[in-house]
């Protein structure tokens, strides 16, 4: 029975590295055509691939054409001299890691110096030893080699370490997204499940007027409208989330939609805010004022998601009046282009503080000068999820106690359809 040898992978990846330089490419440069063709001649029967350049600018021009593994450079030369050659080499992002042995007859300290400082790895004196140039080319292979492999495993750690940064960025993020959710969620069904509960016992232990108990049904018909609501945002943001919300496109009225949508949102805030409705049709020039108070009102059809449009449009537009002061008018201006429909909202209302915009579409997060107003964090990081779904953008301009404006892009499918 023999033992396996704990050595065997390091010896086993020596091998390989030695076959692999062995098929290296080397460059020789020297104006003497003895050097070259004694040193070819003794490296083409070690296996290695060998090109030739008799000149500073050829030498240049064959590294451009093919690169090599290693350079053998002279530094006496008739055009430009080898430290020159080698100075443009380095200076290249291309060629600057290819090694450069300079060989040369020049024995003053000085230029062995230079050779160096130019970025040369060794240096060889004539008449050189056909051994010490094989062993040497041998050795600085391996250590390019070993260099490459280092550096790409340093490039995988460096990955592998912005992988975890991000998962573990990511766990945090999630960890604190579920303590939100606990603590709004618990906060927000809180109130409207105390109210049921009062509403159904006063039902329950006192006679009441037919109109009394409309009046505590209606209330707890609204309550469980604003959990529901709640429930829906937070299932559509986990959904979106996982990617398991598909862009659907559809083909539907835009002007009726939108105009729709700002008569739903009046009657909601019982019409103490002023909705302004303007729609910009660049291909034609045409420009529509309030179309809902047309009769009929004006046709045009697009395709996009309806559902999504619907969530983007819905939570911006009420942000706006919610965030604005009674009786301020929030302005709707949509121009809709051959390529995408541009949607801008509008409002006089109390502004973001800059320190908020880093966060604004996180879910769960509020503003710190939303003060006692009503909300869940859900509404902007829903918008921002819905328009990334949909391939579109979206910017905020912001100023404390002046107003918001938001700007949605999203791309229509095609063209546009004018009726």
């Amino acid at each position: 029975m023999t033992s396996q040898n704990p050595n065997q992978p390091e010896q086993t990846e020596i091998h390989e590295d030695y076959e692999q330089t062995k098929n290296a490419s080397i460059l020789i440069v020297d104006d003497t055509i003895y050097n070259i063709q004694l040193l070819s001649l003794m490296l083409k029967r070690q296996g290695y691939g060998v090109q030739k350049a008799t000149s500073g600018l050829e030498a240049l021009d064959k590294v451009n054409q093919q690169l090599p593994d290693i350079i053998l450079l002279d530094i006496r030369m008739p055009d430009i001299n080898g430290y020159e050659v080698c100075t443009r080499l380095k200076a290249n992002p291309t060629t600057k890691d290819i090694p450069i042995i300079f060989i040369s007859s020049i024995e003053e300290s000085a230029d062995k110096v230079e050779a160096f400082s130019v970025g040369g790895v060794d240096y060889i004196s004539k008449p050189f030893q056909l051994i010490e140039v094989l062993a040497r080319i041998e050795t600085h292979l391996r250590l390019c080699s070993l260099q490459k492999k280092l550096q790409e495993q340093n490039e995988q750690l460096q990955l592998s370490a912005d992988v975890l940064s991000r998962s573990l960025s990511q766990e945090r993020k999630l960890s604190q997204m579920k303590t939100d959710f606990i603590s709004v969620v618990s906060h927000e069904f809180r109130t409207p499940l105390t109210t049921i509960q009062s509403a159904s016992e006063l039902l329950e232990h006192y006679e009441w007027t037919k109109e009394e108990q409309v009046k505590q049904l209606h209330q707890i018909q609204s309550e469980v409208k604003h959990m529901t609501a709640l429930m829906e945002d937070v299932l559509f943001l986990s959904r979106s989330n996982t990617n398991k919300v598909k862009l659907n496109l559809t083909k539907f009225d835009l002007l009726k939609f939108c105009s729709q949508l700002v008569h739903q949102i009046q009657i909601t805030f019982a019409q103490e805010y002023t909705l302004s409705l303007s729609i910009y049709i660049s291909s034609t020039s045409t420009s529509i004022e309030n179309p809902h108070l047309q009769n009929p009102p004006p046709e045009l059809f697009v395709e996009m998601d309806d559902k999504l449009l619907r969530q983007i449009l819905t939570n911006l537009l009420t942000n706006a009046v919610k965030y604005s002061p009674v009786n301020k008018t929030v302005d709707f201006q949509i121009t809709v282009e051959q390529e995408q429909v541009i949607f801008v909202i509008t409002d006089h209302g109390i502004g973001i503080p800059e320190e908020d915009f880093e966060n604004l579409f996180s879910a769960f997060y509020r503003g710190k000068n939303v003060g006692i107003l009503p909300g869940t964090g859900l509404g902007l990081s829903i918008v921002k999820n819905c328009i990334d779904i949909h391939n579109g953008s979206i910017s905020v301009d912001s100023k404390l106690d002046i107003g918001s404006k938001f700007t949605v892009i999203l791309p229509v499918s095609d063209e546009v359809f004018q009726a």
